[in-house]
């Protein structure tokens, strides 16, 4: 398992996709913030790719769902894409995907 957290960003037009992999938690939550806060205000959509992540704590998805109430608040939609067997479990007990559903 990794402990450090790689988040690259690529712009294509008003799509954002943010790529994260390593592991999300509280002790790397610091790179994913600062590319979420540097989310351009011409941005319609933004992806994230959770293909190479690692490992999220409670800390990450709570970041996660930070984004998805962003997102509603500046009219922005948000997709999750990339998500393994058990972070899709994990997302699910949580609640994540009903969260983003109602909200956009």
């Amino acid at each position: 398992m990794y402990d450090t957290l790689t988040v690259e960003k690529k712009h294509d037009g008003d799509q954002c996709t943010i790529y994260v992999s390593g592991v999300l938690d509280y002790s790397t939550m610091d790179p994913f913030n600062e590319e979420i806060e540097a989310l351009h205000h011409g941005v319609n959509n933004v992806t994230i790719n959770f293909e190479s992540l690692e490992f999220i704590d409670s800390t990450g998805i709570g970041a996660i769902i930070n984004l998805v109430h962003e997102a509603n608040d500046k009219q922005f939609k948000v997709e999750l894409e990339g998500i393994n067997d058990d972070m899709q479990d994990l997302f699910e007990t949580i609640g994540v995907f009903q969260i983003l559903d109602s909200l956009q």
